[in-house]
C-alpha cells in the first residue's frame, strides 16, 4: 500500500459551490507547527526574562536609593564630625593657652634658674651660719598625660575652658592682694651677682649662708618698695650699711641694704613701686649693689620667686 505524505484539506463554502481541495505536505505542516511552538516558547521565555530584568531593575533602583540615603547620611555625619573636630580644636587651642598661662603662674613660684646671674659682681650682706639640713629642696610638679576620646572631649571642653578661665580670673583677682606681698622687682637692674643660699663668702672665701639676693648696677640706681607697708627702719645697720626695712600688713618684712642714699623715714607709709633709696656700697660690701631680703614669719626666704612673679606672669 502506497504511503501518503500529504494531507488533503477540503474547503466547502456553500452547497452550490464546488468543494475545494488543498493538499499540504506533512513535512511543511509539522515544520510550521514546530516553528509556531518554538516562537511561542521563545516569546514566553523572552517575557519571563523581561519580567525578571524588570524585577531586578526595580531592586537595583531600590538599592541605589538606599545607597544614596546611606551616602547622604554618611556625608552629614562627616560634616558633623568635621564641625565637631573644628570646635574641639578651637577648645584645645584655648585650653592649651590657658593651661600654659596657669602653668607659668605656678612655675614662677618655684623657678629653676635665675637669669643674668653674675657671681663675679659686687656682693655683700651678713653671712649666717645655717645647717644645710635646715634647707629643704623644692618639690617639682609631675605632669601626667591623659588620653581623652573625641566624644568626652567635646562634652567636657566647654566646662574645662570655663574652669581654666575662672582659675585665671581668680588669680587676676588676687593681684590687688599681692600689692601687700613683696612681689615687685626691687631695683632698676636685672644683674644678679649673688643668689640666696650657700655661697663662698666674698671676704673670707669660706662657705657661708647668704640670706638674700644681690643685684648690682651703677651708684644711684633707684631702689623700690616691693610691697605696700610701713617703714620700720631707715638708717645705718652695721654690716648692712644704710638700710631700709619695710613691715608689710601680713607676715612679711623686706630689707634693702648697702644703699647710698635713703629716701624714706621710719613710720612712713609706702606703696608697691615707691622709690625708697638709691643703690650704693655702704657697710660690708665689695662694690655698688643692693642686698635684698624677704623675711616671712621671722625667717628669710628665697626672694627670687617673689621678685619674678609679676614680671614673668602678669607682664607688669
Amino acid at each position: 500500500m502506497k504511503r501518503v505524505n500529504k494531507w488533503r484539506i477540503l474547503v466547502v463554502s456553500d452547497a452550490s459551490q464546488k468543494v475545494k481541495h488543498l493538499s499540504l505536505s506533512k513535512f511543511l505542516v509539522f515544520s510550521f507547527m514546530t516553528g509556531i511552538a518554538i516562537l511561542t516558547l521563545s516569546l514566553i521565555g523572552s517575557l519571563t526574562f523581561v519580567s525578571q530584568l524588570s524585577n531586578e531593575n526595580t531592586q537595583l533602583k531600590q538599592t541605589v536609593v538606599q545607597v544614596e540615603e546611606v551616602l547622604t547620611e554618611q556625608e552629614e555625619q562627616i560634616t558633623t564630625y568635621e564641625d565637631d573636630r573644628t570646635e574641639i580644636e578651637m577648645h584645645i587651642e584655648e585650653l592649651e593657652l590657658l593651661e600654659e598661662q596657669l602653668t607659668e603662674m605656678i612655675a614662677t613660684l618655684e623657678p629653676n634658674e635665675i637669669t643674668a646671674f653674675d657671681e663675679e659682681g659686687p656682693q655683700g650682706g651678713i653671712e649666717l651660719a645655717v645647717d644645710r639640713k635646715d634647707i629643704q629642696p623644692s618639690k617639682s610638679i609631675k605632669e601626667e598625660d591623659e588620653t581623652i576620646d573625641l566624644t568626652s572631649l567635646k562634652q567636657s571642653a566647654p566646662s574645662l575652658v570655663d574652669r581654666y578661665e575662672n582659675a585665671i580670673d581668680q588669680l587676676e583677682g588676687v593681684k590687688t592682694d599681692l600689692e601687700t606681698i613683696p612681689v615687685y622687682w626691687p631695683a632698676d637692674t636685672e644683674r644678679i651677682t649673688s643668689e640666696y643660699g650657700y655661697r663662698s663668702d666674698p671676704f673670707t672665701s669660706t662657705e657661708a649662708y647668704h640670706s638674700g639676693i644681690d643685684l648690682a648696677d651703677g651708684w644711684g640706681t633707684e631702689i623700690y618698695a616691693t610691697g605696700d607697708g610701713i617703714v620700720s627702719f631707715a638708717g645705718r645697720d652695721g654690716g648692712y650699711g644704710l638700710s631700709v626695712i619695710i613691715d608689710h600688713p601680713n607676715s612679711y618684712e623686706t630689707r634693702y641694704a648697702h644703699l647710698g642714699e635713703l629716701d624714706v623715714e621710719v613710720g612712713e607709709q609706702v606703696q608697691q613701686g615707691d622709690l625708697i633709696g638709691l643703690m650704693g656700697s655702704t657697710g660690708r660690701s665689695t662694690g655698688v649693689h643692693l642686698h635684698y631680703e624677704i623675711i616671712r614669719s621671722g625667717e628669710t626666704v628665697d626672694p627670687y620667686p617673689y621678685m619674678s612673679f609679676l614680671q614673668r606672669v602678669l607682664n607688669d
